[in-house]
């Protein structure tokens, strides 16, 4: 389906589709940074747990897409401009930010489980993770070092 098709149906569709996935996370994020002693955030907050769920919500987007003829067409060759066109589909924008919410969403947990059982608290790391990904990682490391709970 033509992008202009999609974009002039689907706008508002379109809105909510990103709105909902910019928003799924946030209930993880919130418990991570600003309730991290909540008693079964540990327990829950697990990469083996949060990512499957998630993965299901990217994998009901792929098929209702494909359902829907919406999914835009294969790269037909491996260059920069094969790429963006691709990622310039909006069910293919949606897609891929969906993947990175998972991602930032999978460092998150991973970073927030190393501060608990390092017996410390990385709010302005999660807060990085969950919106500038893998750079949290530095900050994340610095700290580590600086008490020495990692060797270089």
């Amino acid at each position: 389906m033509p992008i202009w098709l999609i974009k002039l149906f689907g706008t508002v569709d379109l809105d909510v589709t990103f709105i909902v996935i910019a928003l799924m996370t946030a209930p993880f994020w919130i418990a991570m940074i600003g309730f991290p002693s909540a008693p079964y955030l540990r327990q829950v907050a697990q990469p083996w747990l949060v990512v499957p769920l998630f993965t299901v919500i990217l994998l009901v987007l792929l098929w209702k897409s494909y359902h829907a003829g919406l999914m835009p067409e294969i790269i037909s060759s491996v260059d920069y401009e094969s790429a963006r066109n691709f990622a310039n589909h909006p069910i293919a924008f949606l897609i891929l930010f969906c993947n990175l919410q998972i991602v930032n969403l999978f460092m998150g947990v991973m970073i927030y489980q190393k501060a608990m059982r390092s017996g410390f608290r990385a709010p302005l790391e999660l807060i990085l993770c969950w919106f500038l990904g893998a750079l949290a990682l530095i900050p994340f490391c610095i700290r580590l070092i600086v008490r020495r709970q990692i060797a270089l």
